[in-house]
């Protein structure tokens, strides 16, 4: 899947959720297979060890994620099965921020002088 509409998630936890998250992305990963999507990376932060929570911590994670079709997100959080998870969603996530980008080729980007 090359060119679709690209989105970064930055994604906050509760406390102690990361399992949780985990079950809960099976279980939205089939929806936005069902509407041409895909977790094209998955990327975690570095934690300073022992660090007091701060409130401009980084996310917990950062997801991104790709659809064939500028429709596939909404089709994704309008869809039932995705509908039905909310409550866990909100449970697991405290914050998610999205973003919709493009991938930038680096070939022509910087000043070559």
């Amino acid at each position: 899947m090359n060119g679709g509409p690209l989105y970064l998630v930055l994604i906050y936890l509760h406390p102690g959720q990361t399992e949780a998250l985990r079950r809960y992305e099976n279980l939205a990963l089939r929806v936005f297979h069902r509407h041409r999507g895909q977790f094209e990376r998955i990327l975690k932060p570095a934690r300073v060890a022992g660090g007091q929570p701060d409130p401009e911590a980084p996310p917990d994670e950062i997801h991104l994620l790709r659809f064939e079709t500028p429709e596939g997100l909404d089709a994704v959080r309008r869809d039932p099965e995705m509908v039905a998870l909310v409550p866990l969603r909100e449970q697991i996530v405290r914050k998610a921020l999205l973003l919709r980008v493009d991938d930038v080729p680096l070939e022509g980007y910087f000043n070559r002088g």
